[in-house]
């Protein structure tokens, strides 16, 4: 028997009902609120964040990096530090989400007098916090289209010195709420919107090939795929326009249900090294390579007709045609632009293969097959 995972609520809402809903219900909670204090000014939040500060006992984190590392976590943990807590509201894009993820799915280290960066990175290696599982309920709201964490149940985490990525995985962090609101995506710069769209177009296409893929995850992929596909250049071409930015707001929400229920493959195993040691937007890392894994994924995906049909083309050669003319202007999808040389190759094939989600691709690939890849895409 097939079952779906999705999370216990999922509200398709505007700002001016999320903040009176909010006020309502968090009344006299103890709440603790994870956004950067530049969305707050972004999104005009701080209003709201005035009132809910009146209404309840709040905690604001209000620096949350890019890309969160362990060390990360263990400074944030350190503030929410003796804290009671019923409520953690995230607010933000998926470093945001993922952040306040982790720190609750590690809070339970806190009662550890002597906490250390060492142990916060042991628990997150060595899964212990599967033993300890938190019903603090996590509200998600992404403020970007494209990453799917207000529907999973992992964080990535991040260890930059040793060049290696981290997921924090439990059931009991997928979001109880998540209140997808299409005004929070308007103000994004093109180059965001078309890295978090593009993270959501891949993470669709690779749910639905992906070994764990089966027939309901693959109806909410080719949603997502139609939607994006239309839509993102659209919204590109007229970011203010909220109708566009509700579309692919929906693209990303279905693509995120979808892969949540069967990981990611290829393109997103290779993009990791990409990200940690150049720096590429996630998104634009995992596209990067999308063609390339297609083509070699072809023989083993199944009703590959319809995956064509939902991407409205008939070709890999010509989904590269859509990457890169929806891409022109803001970005040339070959590793070249980000200043990678050939030299670079043989390093980042090394640390391409993520347990969980290369494994996961249909097809075997090699470390030759990466260094192929990458080669293709210089």
């Amino acid at each position: 028997m097939k079952q779906l995972k999705i999370p216990s609520s999922v509200f398709l809402t505007t700002a001016a009902e999320f903040y009176k809903t909010s006020l309502n219900e968090l009344k006299g909670k103890n709440v603790v609120l994870f956004t950067s204090s530049s969305n707050a000014k972004r999104l005009s939040l701080l209003h709201w964040i005035e009132l809910l500060s009146e209404n309840c006992s709040l905690t604001w984190i209000d620096k949350i990096p890019s890309n969160p590392t362990y060390v990360d976590v263990y400074n944030t943990l350190s503030k929410i530090r003796n804290r009671d807590i019923d409520v953690v509201i995230a607010i933000g894009g998926g470093s945001t989400i993922d952040m306040a993820k982790a720190c609750v799915g590690l809070n339970y280290l806190n009662a550890n007098a002597m906490l250390s960066k060492n142990d916060v990175l042991h628990c997150i290696k060595t899964k212990d916090y599967l033993e300890h599982p938190s019903d603090i309920p996590i509200y998600a709201v992404p403020t970007t289209a494209g990453t799917g964490s207000e529907v999973t149940q992992w964080a990535t985490v991040w260890d930059m010195h040793e060049k290696a990525k981290y997921s924090v995985d439990a059931a009991f962090l997928c979001p109880k709420r998540a209140y997808i609101i299409p005004e929070y995506t308007v103000t994004m710069p093109k180059r965001l919107t078309l890295s978090t769209g593009l993270d959501a177009l891949c993470q669709a296409v690779e749910a639905y090939w992906a070994k764990s893929t089966n027939c309901m995850v693959k109806e909410l992929s080719k949603t997502a795929m139609k939607l994006i596909v239309e839509y993102l250049p659209k919204v590109l071409s007229e970011p203010e326009c909220l109708y566009y930015r509700e579309k692919v707001c929906l693209g990303s929400l279905f693509s995120g249900l979808a892969f949540s229920n069967t990981r990611t493959t290829a393109c997103h195993s290779i993009s990791y090294p990409l990200t940690m040691i150049f720096g590429i937007e996630h998104g634009i890392a995992c596209a990067l390579s999308l063609t390339k894994v297609f083509e070699i994924n072809l023989p083993a995906i199944e009703e590959v007709d319809e995956l064509f049909d939902a991407l409205g083309v008939s070709s890999t050669d010509e989904l590269q045609e859509w990457l890169d003319k929806t891409a022109s202007g803001i970005i040339d999808l070959r590793l070249s632009s980000f200043g990678i040389q050939e030299k670079d190759i043989p390093r980042i094939a090394e640390l391409s293969f993520t347990l969980g989600r290369m494994d996961n691709n249909p097809v075997e690939i090699t470390y030759d097959t990466v260094k192929d890849i990458l080669m293709d895409v210089l």
